[in-house]
């Protein structure tokens, strides 16, 4: 018999620039803050369950930065050097941990599987303004910006739940306010529940905003805030999305050799950012399974794509990590329906 669950959700996000400015990113990282649900088998009837993801993981990231002895924030172009120390090996554990936090079964870190869920979306900086008016160009720029959070968004939840797995929207907390204003809840999150009235797919129904969702801006340094509250917490996982943006980034653009394993400490000569970022690229090499794929903890966990705009429109091509001499070049991503991103 099937399980049905609800997630309820608080979203985390990061953007950055990157290739000389040209191309940006956007990072959603989904971090239940409640799992409810019924399983229902022959022999012992239904079962009911209840668990709290977000308390789990922000204390086994604060476990590990105590252990490691990392005060300082986590922010992954700061990662520099070439000796491995143990902030390094600590950078890489808390990695590994988020890593297991995106599964939904078997999970290696902690009692229950958490079952977050990760979006990246990458798009070129520069694009046709002209659609959004005549109204001034930051305006417009920032504009363009909150409709790929919205793509992103939308496609996201579309594509990593389903009828069975249902997510509730509570709130989106963003790195920081870089703009002239804050981003729009009418654009990016109100938007989504009227595509319909304006000709694109409408939000599938097991899909749904809280009646309070906000995007609420907070500067990720956790140093700003008392270890007791709510913005310390959410401080340190946007911090953790950053460090999974940058991975990905690494991983699929720049291109990184493989470690399974992290190396002595004390060791030098060492590509910190390739090590760091191994067990996102790992995760993400899962998907060159394809059948198999299905079996895993991390099937429907993550989706990587990249924007293309043309003539014809906007295209969407998924995004893997980029080959490195030993890897076998002929893998490659499932494409993604792109009705997941309408």
């Amino acid at each position: 018999m099937p399980t049905y669950t609800t997630h309820e959700v608080v979203i985390y996000h990061d953007e950055t620039a990157f290739e000389n400015g040209t191309i940006k990113g956007h990072v959603l990282l989904f971090v239940p803050v409640r799992i409810a649900g019924t399983s229902t088998t022959p022999l012992f009837g239904a079962h009911h369950f209840q668990y709290d993801p977000h308390e789990l993981l922000f204390n086994e990231v604060i476990h590990l930065r105590e252990y490691y002895k990392i005060d300082k924030k986590l922010h992954f172009t700061d990662i520099t050097g070439t000796k491995w120390g143990k902030f390094d090996l600590g950078t890489r554990a808390i990695i590994l941990t988020v890593i297991d936090a995106l599964r939904h079964k078997s999970s290696d870190c902690f009692k229950r599987p958490l079952a977050c869920k990760l979006g990246i979306l990458f798009y070129p900086k520069d694009a046709d303004y002209s659609l959004y008016g005549t109204i001034p160009k930051g305006e417009q720029k920032l504009r363009h910006h909150e409709t790929m959070l919205r793509i992103l968004l939308k496609g996201t939840a579309h594509h990593l739940y389903n009828d069975f797995d249902r997510v509730v929207i509570h709130k989106i907390i963003s790195d920081g306010q870089p703009y002239r204003r804050p981003l729009s809840e009418d654009r990016v999150i109100w938007r989504i529940t009227m595509d319909e009235l304006h000709g694109k797919a409408p939000l599938r129904d097991y899909v749904t905003f809280a009646p309070s969702t906000q995007i609420v801006h907070l500067q990720s340094d956790h140093k700003l805030y008392k270890p007791d509250t709510a913005q310390y917490i959410s401080a340190n996982l946007l911090q953790v999305s950053d460090l999974l943006l940058g991975s990905a980034i690494r991983s699929c653009y720049v291109g990184s050799t493989n470690w399974p394993s992290p190396p002595r400490l004390g060791t030098e000569h060492i590509p910190k950012k390739d090590v760091i970022s191994y067990p996102l690229k790992e995760m993400l090499d899962k998907v060159n399974r394809k059948g198999g794929f299905q079996d895993s903890g991390h099937y429907r966990s993550f989706t990587l794509n990249e924007v293309e705009f043309s003539k014809g429109g906007v295209n969407f091509k998924p995004v893997t990590p980029k080959p490195m001499p030993t890897n076998d070049p002929n893998t490659s991503q499932p494409r993604l329906p792109i009705n997941d991103f309408l």
